[in-house]
């Protein structure tokens, strides 16, 4: 009986002592004081809708200090939404190691077309997924403009994109832009591609006083080849003021339409 007695009472100080170590443990680690961050970008492109100090500067509006701020003050999960303030992030991981390191890894969105319009809150970038970002006051990125009759009401964030421009859908305008950009040649020249009141594409070039009548989304790399050619193996650049239109809309052919002097 002496003996069962010890055996429990042997237990129950051994299940007391790791209480005990685990509180012990627990305590010191929420005082483990912030060290060090550092900000990770897990791809990087040349758009700078976000940078590390912008992150940096974000943290320390909340409080976050190196040497003060300790384990018990740092709330991960509002930091990683506090990334998602940001426009141009896609995904933020936020960790914070027994050293006192604190890790953010932040995938960037990649823009591929701006939509331009005299209304303020109807200007705004689209990433590869045809989803919103949002301008950014201290950087303009070179991409393809998109104006004219556009729904911009629905443009919507989170994947909830339906039909975009005038009964074109989000895929056809990403795709249209993702072949511009993959061009060197094509991003250089192309500036503008208004949409008109049928739906129908016009290319506005850099260089040259014309118009480039392109039509529906059908065929869209061959009308794009076509342009390349006219513009590589054409008239010289030069000339091309000469021109007020270029229609690549039909199958196997380019008609060049001179301006009347």
């Amino acid at each position: 009986m002496i003996k069962k007695i010890l055996k429990i009472l042997v237990w129950v100080l051994s299940f007391s002592g790791s209480l005990f170590l685990l509180s012990f443990v627990s305590k010191n680690h929420n005082l483990i004081v912030l060290k060090k961050i550092s900000v990770d970008f897990k791809n990087e492109h040349p758009y700078k809708f976000i940078t590390k100090k912008e992150v940096l500067e974000r943290l320390s509006d909340i409080g976050l200090k190196i040497s003060i701020s300790r384990k018990k003050e740092i709330d991960l999960a509002r930091i990683e939404d506090l990334m998602f303030q940001f426009s141009g992030v896609k995904s933020a991981e936020v960790y914070f190691s027994n050293n006192g390191h604190l890790k953010i890894e932040i995938e960037k969105r990649i823009p591929i077309g701006r939509v331009v319009s005299s209304k303020i809150e109807e200007n705004y970038y689209f990433d590869e997924n045809g989803e919103k970002m949002q301008l950014c006051s201290t950087f303009v990125a070179k991409l393809p403009l998109f104006t004219g009759a556009i729904k911009h009401d629905s443009f919507l964030k989170n994947n909830e994109i339906d039909t975009v421009f005038c009964g074109q859908s989000s895929d056809v305008l990403c795709s249209i832009s993702k072949l511009i950009n993959n061009d060197s040649f094509l991003k250089s020249q192309i500036l503008q591609i208004h949409i008109n009141n049928n739906g129908y594409f016009e290319l506005i070039p850099r260089i040259g006083n014309h118009r480039i009548l392109f039509g529906n989304a059908e065929n869209m790399e061959e009308k794009l080849n076509k342009i390349r050619l006219f513009y590589t193996k054409g008239p010289h650049p030069k000339e091309l003021n000469m021109y007020d239109t270029l229609n690549v809309m039909y199958s196997n052919q380019i008609i060049c339409s001179k301006r009347n002097n």
